[in-house]
């Protein structure tokens, strides 16, 4: 009897989840309770994220109990959570929160640089203040080791222990916000950041305002990282209402804005940023604004800036990226203005594409921004859900002579695979050609004078919401196209703000080309039936006369999808190079989903030139 009186159970039980509360399967939990390696346990979270283990301990030995707890997945930051058990024997879920660790933001703030603005000056005020006499040593430790040391894992336990023995102090408090958030535990950072704002509320005074700021700041960071734009924004503008010259709020109210994609706004924001004394970061956010706003000169400007001296191969891959778009944009800027099927006569349009014969003409452009909107919504959600497939391909290839006559063919066929990729936006696809063991087949066809064409699943991204902004559109008015009611819109790719770009390689040249064309778009279920893209403008520098695609869609269903899949049926592709005029023709049949099997032997596959 009394042997079970000294021993005590403490049962660690969790659950990992997203920012978002989406449970993470199989992620690498360490609990360690401090006493050892061999008291270390490896864990593996399950389907709904759970992971559970158990410690039992001499209470004579140990008479309360601490465990850091760390979890690891890819594609996520380390998150940590500190839990203190103390003396008692009660049990609660611990709720670990993974922040992703994605490029889908480089122009996100690092946690690193909000606590380079905040941590400073918060250990000065309360080292200098008579605030926790008692634990100021503890105090001075903590924040030595978190900021002078770089270790923020190893200072919580000495700061938690100075905000369990002052809790008022509303500066302690959000330091060891900042060093639980350094350290990946984001619930423990969030729970502190929000006890210090009550406290920052309850004060009236100038100095509350400025840590009621702070708080603001902080809360919109933790949005933004979230995903949560506007709640975000929402905050930075409470700040700034208090803190009107505060340039770190002015410029993460210009990265906010940036992040939602509003470009003007974003600019605007940045540039009362640098005014108010900036830092050269504000330079590189106004830089991704000017450039998306389609002013590449004055992002080149605002870059260089940045830059200054420096060799472009000292800054980061982001860095170096952003300066490659932007000088891909003044490149562009060649095309001028360039008269496309989105600003010719309908007259003329219609007698250059005997298609159109037909139309009816719309009276205005109302209903385009609606077509768009359903148009995007369908893409989107193809691109979401895609399923890879698998399906036969039959091709003629075709060489023409001057007088029009085929000097040339090839018929070949193929197993042509639709591959899904992850992409910032969502899924993009890859296409493979394979025999029919699974196995890639060279180009043939080069050596006679022919050429392969390819990439033409993809060619309904213009309409995606997110690539939409590259281009201008027009409504063209209706038209039946295979007992179909369509609408008929054109589109032109912009210059200065198109994403989707192509290079045309040649033997020693190359050039960025972009399109303009036509959709025939089902006026009721809105998806694209058949799509025509053209050059915007011929690339005489590399002889590149003409490139016509012309794509038919067709609704393909498979017995495991719910919904029809609006898969390439037919395509058509002329192009006239060097003075000379290539014709192709793909036919597309037999769809199926893979199976596992296929599927991994497929992966197996290089990437394609």
């Amino acid at each position: 009897m009394e042997t079970s009186r000294l021993w005590q159970t403490w049962h660690i039980v969790g659950r990992v989840t997203d920012l978002k509360g989406v449970a993470i399967r199989d992620a690498s939990v360490r609990v360690d309770p401090g006493m050892g390696m061999p008291f270390v346990r490896e864990l593996t979270t399950d389907v709904q994220g759970g992971f559970a283990t158990e410690y039992k301990n001499d209470l004579t030995s140990m008479p309360t109990f601490y465990v850091n707890i760390l979890v690891e997945h890819e594609g996520f930051h380390p998150a940590r959570q500190f839990v203190d058990f103390g003396a008692s024997d009660k049990t609660w879920e611990i709720d670990v929160a993974m922040r992703p660790d994605t490029d889908s933001g480089d122009e996100e703030l690092p946690v690193e640089s909000l606590i380079k603005l905040l941590a400073p000056q918060l250990r000065a005020s309360v080292e200098t203040s008579a605030a926790i006499p008692v634990a100021k040593k503890n105090f001075e430790f903590g924040a030595k080791v978190f900021l002078d040391e770089q270790k923020p894992a190893e200072a919580v336990p000495s700061l938690d222990r100075v905000v369990k023995r002052y809790p008022d102090c509303g500066h302690c408090r959000t330091l060891l916000g900042l060093a639980m958030l350094d350290a990946g535990d984001w619930n423990g950072a969030t729970r502190q950041f929000v006890e210090a704002d009550k406290l920052a509320t309850s004060k009236e005074s100038a100095a509350g305002s400025a840590d009621k700021a702070n708080s603001l700041l902080i809360a919109a960071e933790l949005e933004n990282w979230k995903g949560e734009y506007g709640t975000a924004a929402g905050f930075l503008v409470r700040a700034k209402d208090l803190d009107p010259k505060n340039a770190f709020v002015l410029q993460e109210l210009g990265r906010t804005l940036l992040l939602q994609k509003n470009w003007e706004a974003a600019d605007e924001y940045l540039a009362k940023a640098l005014d108010a004394g900036a830092s050269k970061e504000a330079l590189l956010l106004r830089a991704r604004a000017l450039l998306e706003e389609g002013d590449p000169e004055a992002a080149d400007g605002a870059l260089q800036d940045y830059m200054g001296t420096a060799n472009l191969r000292s800054f980061p891959v982001s860095i170096r990226r952003l300066h490659a778009e932007i000088q891909t944009r003044l490149k562009l800027q060649s095309y001028g203005r360039v008269q496309s099927v989105v600003s010719q006569p309908l007259a003329s349009l219609i007698e250059a594409v005997p298609e159109l014969q037909g139309l009816q003409p719309a009276a205005s452009q109302d209903d385009l921004a609606t077509i768009l909107q359903k148009t995007g919504d369908g893409v989107k959600a193809f691109f979401t859900s895609f399923q890879n497939t698998v399906s036969l391909e039959q091709i003629r290839e075709e060489r023409l002579a001057k007088d029009g006559k085929i000097a040339d063919a090839l018929d070949q066929r193929f197993r042509y695979l639709l591959l899904t990729r992850p992409e910032k936006w969502g899924l993009g696809l890859q296409e493979y050609r394979t025999d029919s063991s699974g196995e890639r087949t060279p180009m043939t066809g080069l050596d006679s004078g022919l050429m392969l064409t390819s990439g033409f699943a993809s060619a309904s991204l213009l309409f995606h919401p997110e690539y939409q902004a590259g281009a201008t559109f027009r409504y063209l008015g209706k038209q039946p196209l295979n007992g179909r009611e369509c609408h008929v819109v054109a589109f032109a790719q912009s210059p200065a703000k198109a994403q989707m770009i192509e290079r045309f390689n040649t033997g020693d040249r190359s050039v960025l080309v972009l399109f303009q064309g036509l959709a025939w778009i089902d006026a009721e279920n809105f998806k694209i039936v058949r799509l025509r893209t053209d050059l915007l403008e011929p690339q005489t520098r590399i002889r590149l006369q003409r490139q016509t695609t012309e794509i038919t869609y067709d609704p393909v269903q498979f017995k495991q999808v719910a919904s029809a899949l609006w898969l390439p049926s037919e395509v058509a592709v002329t192009l006239q190079w060097a003075g000379k005029t290539y014709h192709n023709e793909h036919r597309y049949s037999d769809f199926r989903l893979f199976n596992t099997g296929a599927q991994e032997k497929i992966q197996q596959l290089p990437e394609p030139p």
